[in-house]
C-alpha cells in the first residue's frame, strides 16, 4: 500500500471519506485537482505527524468544480456565496483571466468546456450572461500586447482562443 492509499484508508477509518460525511476529505493526486494557477498562494498547509496536508481555499475548490459543473457543483457555488459572499463577480473574473489559455475553441469550432461552463454558471450566480471573449480573453490579450508580448505569439494565441 503506497502513501496515498494509506492516507485514503486513514480518512475512511475516521469517517471523513467521500460518502461517509456531508463534508468530506477527498485524497487526490496533485495533477487531478485542476483549479486556477494561483491556488497554492491561497492554500493552507498543515503538517500532522510529518505529513503535509494542503488545504485549498474555497475559491480554488470552486474553480476546479467549474471544469465539470454538474448540478451539485452549481449548488456548491451558490452555497459558498450564500455563506461567505464570495466569490464576487470581480474576484471570479480575475481568477478566470489567470486561466485565459484554457478558454479556447476546439476543432470544429466548439468552445472549451470551461468556456461553456462559465457561460452556464454566470446567469445563475450573478443574474446576467457573460461574454467570455469580451470580458475575460480580450482584456488579457490587450494587457499582454501593452506589456510588449511577441506579435507572433499573440497572433498564435488569438487563433487558438478563437479571436
Amino acid at each position: 500500500m503506497d502513501g496515498g492509499d494509506q492516507l485514503k484508508a486513514l480518512v475512511s477509518e475516521i469517517g471523513l471519506a467521500k460518502g461517509q460525511a456531508k463534508f468530506y476529505i477527498e485524497i487526490v493526486a496533485a495533477y487531478v485537482f485542476r483549479p486556477g494557477p494561483n491556488w497554492r498562494e491561497r492554500a493552507q498547509t498543515i503538517q500532522l505527524n510529518g505529513v503535509d496536508f494542503i488545504l485549498p481555499a474555497p475559491l480554488d475548490i470552486l474553480l476546479a468544480k467549474l471544469r465539470r459543473l454538474d448540478e451539485k457543483d452549481l449548488r456548491a457555488f451558490e452555497l459558498v456565496r450564500e455563506k461567505t459572499g464570495h466569490p464576487t463577480e470581480k474576484e471570479l473574473l480575475e481568477e478566470l483571466k489567470a486561466s485565459y489559455d484554457v478558454f479556447y475553441i476546439q476543432v470544429g469550432g466548439r468552445k472549451s468546456g470551461l468556456w461553456e461552463n462559465t457561460e452556464k454558471l454566470w446567469p445563475r450566480l450573478f443574474g446576467r450572461s457573460i461574454d467570455v471573449r469580451r470580458e475575460i480573453i480580450e482584456p488579457v490579450m490587450n494587457q499582454m500586447a501593452d506589456a510588449g508580448a511577441d506579435y507572433d505569439y499573440l497572433e498564435d494565441l488569438r487563433q487558438r482562443l478563437g479571436l
